[in-house]
């Protein structure tokens, strides 16, 4: 792989990303595929054998987990009985979609940090 496809990559993770949270679209399918994309390139810019800073923040990203479950407190517990699941169901998407939403903007920017790190050596 060339630097030229490596930046194109860093170009199109930063548009998937931004696509991601304007549309809120925080689905399993769509978290999955950009989880994905993000380590196939993370794994290209660890082969590449780029400076040992560069090298250092390629590790710093962390993987996605699109099968993230947050944990509930007794409290969410005891209100999800009262409401036949209802509330612990949306407390667990609004938790999922929160975590969702964080990495993906995490990533984004880190990959755009990278990207600049790149374009200045």
């Amino acid at each position: 792989m060339r630097i030229d496809d490596l930046f194109k990559q860093f170009a199109d993770i930063k548009f998937q990303a931004d696509k991601l949270l304007k549309s809120d679209a925080a689905d399993h399918v769509a978290v999955t595929r950009f989880a994905k994309y993000s380590e196939e390139i993370r794994q290209c810019s660890k082969d590449m054998q780029l400076s040992d800073e560069l090298l250092l923040l390629v590790n710093d990203i962390h993987a996605i987990d699109p099968d993230y479950q947050p944990k509930c407190s007794f409290g969410v517990k005891f209100l999800g009985v009262l409401t036949f699941g209802f509330s612990k169901r949306r407390y667990i998407q609004k938790k999922r979609k929160a975590y969702f939403l964080f990495h993906i903007r995490n990533t984004r920017d880190q990959y755009t940090y990278l990207n600049l790190l790149l374009k200045e050596m």
